[in-house]
């Protein structure tokens, strides 16, 4: 036998610990002749991999996870790397195919370790080199694997930025790094490595952590184990080569960590002031904070600094300056003209407290400027705001800029919106009704609906005649338990119509027939790839899938010849699996018919109960949201009424107005019309028709539904007496801790509509205003568009059916600004949901659509400002929108007409928004206070705004303070 064969049975015996013994005894003679037959294998494993069942388990070595790619993976590593030369090892251990994953752990190190360090030292040294090169990233496939051979083979690391940054991937303790023979040489390079400030911006100091690299520098350094000098040298160092906060973040933390001696600033000084003028805020703040502890700086150099320093955006750090500038002016006086430069800077600053400080200060040592000095501040005038350049220019000279004067602007009067137009007349006849094109719009809804009970009733042949090729279609529909769209169920009165009593009525969920034909078509499939897809098992291993199929053409739970395996067997439990899954899915209500689904018959054995089917296909309750159940009761009533043969003459709800409103006096004709031919209106047409009435109804109308005799007559008499059912609408919003608040986009589940009526006796209208379920998933959210049709006369209750599907989701439809403009043009109250909906368009990034649903319901008078001011301070604070782009809307609005309104929605916000004592306004609340001064003046408001109080007394100067100051004067004026 030769070297290459026992070498290849250890291979594919998997046997590592007999291979890695091998391969450290064989001469130079051996590695060639393995060497030279591995590629050979290598192609001839990857054809053929002998590897055992992936269901079998079983001892493979010292891992057992490789099926995937073969168990001969880690044993081929093992030879390359002890038979090939160093440069072919470094690229054999980095092939696709042998190469570690990212997420796998190197279970091949060991015996790695042992077969490289058999070979000559001078070949360690450039195969572990060669591997620490091709390190990319902390995460690299070997990255784990170079790092151990680096401690255990002792050679030093080639310069490499990702391996540093691999090494500092793995937070330690201070035990452990104390005697990492890496520590040494790669420490000093954690300053240098770009990536390094990156991987480790998330440690804190505060609290510091003992598995941290912060707590084990700190530890090391106090024991001296690591030099004070380098880790206070290398933290500078990093700060000088540069690079944004983050990058910075871990070096800032690690230097405030050491606590620098006075005599240890002062040795560094210098470097201090390099990094005042350019350095990321945080670090300039630690530099001029440790700056100000010394009293021996250069004269110079504080110049230098303060122009760098002033000269800087960040407002913090420029008042810091000043404050400096102060204390040296008062320590030195003649040095004022020599710092006038540096405080120009500041009078410039785009933050008005920054401005205001920097004046205060130029007032304060005006007395000690010269001629020079006192031009350069003049020149500066042309920077400030009037009020501050009036005060520096009474000390200065010079002259401030002139105040400002407001806006010279008329908003233009809002127009009145336009009328709705009627409802579109049904055809003339049953072929024109049935040749129309069917848009999937409620207005087609209604027509057909309307349509077909009325020709049903005048010329039924004729519509039986025009609806024939509709009619071949409805026999697909028999096999589906429920029906959720309205042409799904216009399809089923066309085939009822043309063929009475084709429909068998709706399957039994629980029907085993129906499970049979799925087992049949699942076999079916997998013998033939009929379906032209994947096969259903398709993605299962060849001896597991074989098993299953055996299993589930065998019948109720009867394996037939397939093998007997033990409870323990994969391909036992999966069949068990997809068998229990199947009939947890039953409960659930999953409908796993395909096809027609009665076929073939009942495997012998017993049989679950059959369950009752429901008469109709109505989705059951809590299904679909409750608006779209309700439109499609409609359908169902009429189908069945068909079945019955008792369709009315009429349908009562059919619109006369494009808005869904139907006209008072039409609506008793009809009813007369239904009471003249003796027959009862459908149930929920007649609640429909109810839902449909306008608030306002003239006395002679309701005078003539008065003489009407039926009890839907009665009924329809006292609705137009009596108007509209009063509503109680609100929004319950959660606070952000709520444990209850586990939605994927954290919005639905933190506003909770509220919807209730007192109850009418009618079951339909009841449920639709009894409440809001807040489901999103399955069929809720269907035919949003149908909505506002639904209930034209409560625009607020069909607001609070539409939020929980406000926030956009890529299961499910969203509300468009078309959904909240039909509502609009509704009638009814408009509470919190329209304010929430308004809201929600008016703080978009691009605003435009809400600030046209703001005119239209301010233009009609309908607009609930104060509702939407308190929903648009809410919905910013609570969630991810910006209170800018709302102000943004507001703005554009007011200046189309809408002033005052806008006046009042900002208003109610304010109080919601304005900051507490003690805290900092959030974004954008000060650009709200600003076109609020600007809006009230427009709109000619006064009354004082309480909640402008505590800030008014303020003495603070900054630009929050002064707009609150300037509103709460605008109000106060008589």
């Amino acid at each position: 036998m030769t070297v290459w064969d026992e070498v290849r049975d250890l291979i594919d015996d998997c046997d590592i610990d007999k291979l890695a013994a091998r391969l450290i005894g064989l001469d130079d003679a051996g590695r060639q002749e393995v060497a030279r037959e591995l590629p050979g294998h290598l192609k001839l494993l990857r054809q053929e991999p002998p590897a055992p069942s992936p269901w079998a388990g079983g001892d493979r070595g010292s891992r057992g996870d490789w099926a995937s790619r073969g168990d001969w993976t880690e044993p081929m590593r093992l030879a390359g790397a002890g038979s090939l030369g160093a440069a072919a090892v470094a690229a054999w251990l980095n092939r696709r195919d042998l190469a570690l994953l990212e997420w796998e752990e190197p279970g091949d190190t060991e015996a790695l370790i042992a077969v490289i360090s058999a070979r000559e030292p001078q070949w360690q040294a450039d195969l572990v080199t060669r591997l620490a090169l091709r390190v990319r990233t902390p995460n690299s496939p070997g990255a784990s694997l170079v790092l151990t051979l680096l401690r255990r083979t002792g050679v030093t690391p080639p310069q490499h930025d990702p391996l540093v940054t691999a090494w500092v991937a793995v937070p330690p303790r201070a035990s452990a790094l104390r005697g990492d023979p890496l520590l040494d040489t790669l420490l000093p390079r954690i300053f240098e490595a770009q990536g390094v400030g990156r991987a480790l911006r998330e440690e804190r100091s505060s609290p510091l952590s003992a598995t941290s690299w912060l707590g084990a520098l700190a530890v090391l350094g106090s024991e001296g184990r690591v030099s004070r000098e380098t880790l206070l040298d290398g933290c500078v160092s990093r700060f000088l080569r540069g690079g944004d906060a983050q990058d910075l973040r871990f070096f800032a933390r690690l230097h405030e960590l050491l606590e620098p001696t006075y005599v240890e600033v002062e040795s560094r000084a210098r470097d201090y002031l390099r990094l005042l003028p350019v350095a990321p805020g945080p670090v300039a703040e630690l530099s001029l904070a440790h700056l100000r502890r010394l009293d021996r700086l250069d004269p110079a150099d504080v110049t230098e600094a303060l122009e760098g320093l002033l000269f800087r955006a960040e407002a913090g750090l420029v008042r810091a300056g000043l404050t400096w500038l102060d204390q040296v002016v008062r320590q030195a006086p003649e040095r004022a003209d020599e710092l006038v430069p540096a405080l120009a800077s500041a009078l410039g600053h785009q933050a008005y407290a920054v401005q205001e400080r920097a004046v205060r200060l130029a007032v304060k040592h005006a007395r000690h400027l010269g001629p020079l000095g006192a031009e350069t501040l003049r020149e500066a005038l042309a920077a400030l705001p009037p009020d501050l350049g009036g005060r520096l220019a009474a000390a200065v000279g010079g002259e401030a800029s002139p105040q400002e004067e407001p806006e010279d602007f008329t908003p233009p009067e809002l127009a009145a919106p336009e009328p709705p137009g009627p409802f579109p007349a049904l055809p003339a006849s049953a072929a024109g009704f049935a040749g129309e094109r069917w848009t999937h719009t409620w207005q087609s809804g209604e027509r057909w609906l309307a349509g077909f009970v009325r020709f049903a009733a005048t010329d039924r042949e004729a519509l039986r005649a025009a609806l024939s090729g509709m009619a071949r279609r409805a026999s697909g529909l028999y096999d589906r338990e429920e029906w959720y769209a309205p042409q799904d169920w216009f399809t089923a009165m066309a085939g009822e119509l043309v063929s009475p009593g084709a429909d068998p009525g709706p399957p039994d969920r629980w029907d085993p027939d129906r499970w049979l034909f799925v087992r049949d078509q699942s076999v079916r499939s997998e013998a033939s790839g009929e379906d032209g897809g994947e096969p259903f098992l398709g993605h299962l291993p060849a001896e597991v899938r074989e098993h299953v199929i055996r299993f589930i053409a065998a019948g109720d739970g009867d394996t037939g010849d397939a093998p007997r395996a033990g409870a323990g067997h994969p391909g036992a439990r999966l069949s068990r699996g997809i068998m229990s899954l199947s009939e947890a899915h039953d409960r659930a209500g999953a409908d796993h018919a395909v096809g027609s689904g009665r076929f073939g018959h009942a495997p012998a054995g017993p049989r679950r109960p059959a369950r009752r089917a429901r008469p109709d296909r109505l989705p059951e309750e809590g299904t679909v949201s409750r608006p779209h159940r309700f439109l499609l009761r409609r359908y169902a009533e009429v189908l069945a009424a068909l079945k019955a043969d008792a369709l009315p003459p009429l349908l009562l709800a059919t619109p006369t107005a494009a808005t869904g409103h139907l006209d008072p006096a039409e609506f008793v004709s009809r009813l007369e019309a239904v009471e003249a031919a003796g027959a009862e209106p459908l149930p929920a047409d007649f609640q429909q028709a109810l839902l449909r009435l306008p608030g306002t109804v003239a006395p002679e109308v309701v005078a003539r539904a008065g003489r009407l005799t039926s009890e839907a007559g009665r009924r329809a008499a006292r609705r137009l007496k009596d108007g509209p059912a009063e509503l109680e609408t609100g929004v319950i919003w959660r606070s952000p801790e709520d444990p209850r608040d586990r939605s994927f986009d954290g919005f639905q589940t933190r506003m909770i509509p509220r919807l209730r009526a007192e109850p009418t006796g009618l079951a339909h209208i009841d449920e639709l205003l009894g409440g809001v379920p807040a489901e999103r998933w399955g069929e809720h959210g269907g035919h949003l568009d149908w909505w506002p049709a639904v209930l034209p006369s409560h625009r607020d209750a069909v607001a609070a059916h539409y939020l929980p599907h406000l926030p956009h989701s890529w299961s499910r439809p969203e509300v468009s600004p078309a959904h909240v403009e039909t509502l609009a043009a509704g009638e009814g109250p408009a509470g919190e949901p329209t304010a929430l909906l308004l809201a929600f368009f008016l703080a978009r990034q691009d605003p435009s659509e809400g600030v046209r649903l703001l005119l239209r319901m301010a233009a009609a008078g309908d607009l609930p400002a104060d509702a939407l001011g308190r929903q648009l301070a809410l919905l910013t604070a609570r969630t991810e929108a910006r209170l800018p782009h709302a102000t943004a809307g507001l703005e554009a609005a007011a200046r189309q007409g809408a002033h005052r309104e806008v006046w009042a929605v900002i208003r109610a916000a304010l109080p919601h928004l304005l900051p507490s004592a003690g805290q900092r306004p959030g974004p954008g609340v000060n650009d709200l206070v600003t076109l609020g001064t600007t809006v009230a003046r427009w709109a000619g408001a006064r009354g004082e705004l309480p909640e402008l109080v505590p800030f008014v007394s303020r003495r603070s100067s900054s630009a929050f303070t002064r707009e609150c100051r300037r509103l709460h004067e605008l109000l106060a004026r008589p």
